[in-house]
């Protein structure tokens, strides 16, 4: 299996998921495909700019069978992981954060009435580095230390899967130059 798994505070963390190779197709794709505006469940889907900033991307087909293949595989790792038995994934989206993206602190278990099971783990995929000056950073405060309440934030690395409770806080910090191209998936 590629990446040797590693756990941060409560965290799936596998290095080397995907490869260049792969993470530079799927970023190419998204250069070539149509992008809107990512919305949030608040009663209801809209965009929010102020709590929210990445577009969502519609890859071709070929792209998102090798998306699916992916996230399938990370449901594998999840499951061995957490020793949870996951049946399904929610379906992936494909995401980039500009300059100035983010995603305020926020909860992937939203109670929206639009899916009839409740998500139990988050997966996300980087498709691209990020030096710490680029930021956007996901930051998982649900991973904070007892004692100091220090959040665990993870910099983007290219092929890096991240895996974590739904229920936890996290976030995404601002994305200060580049993009930041990534995976997203749900599992139940």
């Amino acid at each position: 299996m590629p990446g040797e798994a590693a756990t941060r505070r409560g965290a799936l963390i596998v290095p080397a998921f995907r490869d260049s190779a792969w993470c530079r197709r799927v970023a190419s794709a998204i250069d070539r495909a149509p992008w809107s505006k990512g919305e949030i469940a608040d009663g209801g889907y809209r965009v929010n700019e102020a709590v929210r900033r990445v577009y969502e991307v519609d890859v071709d087909v070929a792209t998102l069978a090798d998306v699916e293949a992916a996230t399938g595989e990370a449901r594998q790792r999840a499951e061995e992981f957490f020793g949870l038995r996951l049946v399904r994934n929610e379906g992936p989206s494909v995401l980039r954060y500009q300059a100035g993206g983010l995603y305020r602190s926020h909860r992937d278990c939203v109670d929206d009435g639009a899916s009839d099971v409740a998500r139990v783990i988050s997966v996300v995929l980087f498709l691209c580095s990020a030096g710490e000056a680029a930021g956007g950073a996901l930051r998982l405060h649900g991973a904070a230390d007892r004692l100091s309440r220090t959040p665990l934030d993870i910099r983007p690395l290219e092929g890096t899967l991240v895996a974590f409770p739904s229920t936890w806080l996290h976030e995404v910090l601002p994305v200060k130059a580049g993009v930041r191209d990534v995976v997203v998936d749900w599992l139940a």
